[in-house]
């Protein structure tokens, strides 16, 4: 079974679809991992809960969606509307998934079936191929934890550990939440280690979304530049030139 891991949607819904497209993903057959962050920033970022919970029932056993720290920030801005949490929500592309919950009556809704399943993310999966998360492994007296030691950690989520990125070495770890043009110097491209990929290219900024296929580490990409699906890249890790910025 192959296992197909889709980097930081940000709302991009057109984007999404034409990477499941791209990567001719089979339900039921491979298994699918969104990596987290699949709202705010983007315009449409309901319709990309709605795709998401469509994929999770229609396939429940291979289909992993995992948390990213704007899900989290979303759910305890609306939890917690007055609190500062929200209004980091609002300052970082919460005002943009408000927009795409206004109901034709113009009233903000979310249907308790997002709510639902937002709050019920995990944070972390694996398999035999890579262990999953959203941002980093959590790093304690000089040592990466293993995500099932620091399951409700918001590192997993939130971290940016230099650290971890230059000098993790083991099982290999598939993550996003840092778009890789920033840090990594390679823009619009996913990273790769031989212990890590990065997989953010930063769709809402770059109009580009991008993931890979494991074990093969065949990277897909689609572009808004190109939507007649010219665009479509398809790598391997020994045809992406690899630079790291400290």
């Amino acid at each position: 079974m192959r296992t197909l891991v889709v980097g930081d949607i940000h709302g991009k819904l057109t984007l999404f679809n034409r990477l499941l497209e791209a990567m001719n993903y089979q339900a039921g057959e491979d298994k699918l991992i969104l990596i987290g962050d699949l709202v705010d920033r983007g315009e449409d970022s309901r319709g990309v809960v709605e795709r998401a919970i469509a994929l999770k029932s229609e396939s429940p056993d291979t289909v992993v969606v995992l948390k990213g720290n704007h899900e989290a920030m979303m759910v305890s801005a609306l939890t917690e509307p007055e609190s500062e949490q929200a209004e980091l929500w609002l300052y970082n592309g919460g005002v943009e998934t408000l927009h795409s919950y206004v109901n034709s009556e113009g009233e903000f809704d979310v249907p308790e079936a997002h709510w639902q399943f937002m709050e019920s993310l995990p944070t972390w999966h694996e398999d035999e191929y890579a262990i999953y998360v959203h941002a980093a492994l959590p790093e304690e007296e000089g040592k990466f934890l293993h995500p099932s030691e620091v399951a409700d950690s918001p590192e997993l989520y939130w971290s940016r550990n230099r650290k971890f990125f230059s000098s993790y070495s083991g099982k290999t770890v598939i993550f996003g939440h840092t778009i890789t043009g920033m840090l990594f110097g390679e823009r619009e491209r996913v990273w790769l280690r031989d212990s890590l990929i990065a997989v953010d290219t930063g769709a809402y900024l770059t109009g580009t979304l991008s993931g890979i296929e494991m074990p093969s580490r065949q990277v897909f990409s689609v572009s808004e530049a190109h939507e007649d699906g010219e665009d479509i890249i398809q790598g391997k890790a020994a045809g992406v030139k690899m630079k790291f910025w400290l």
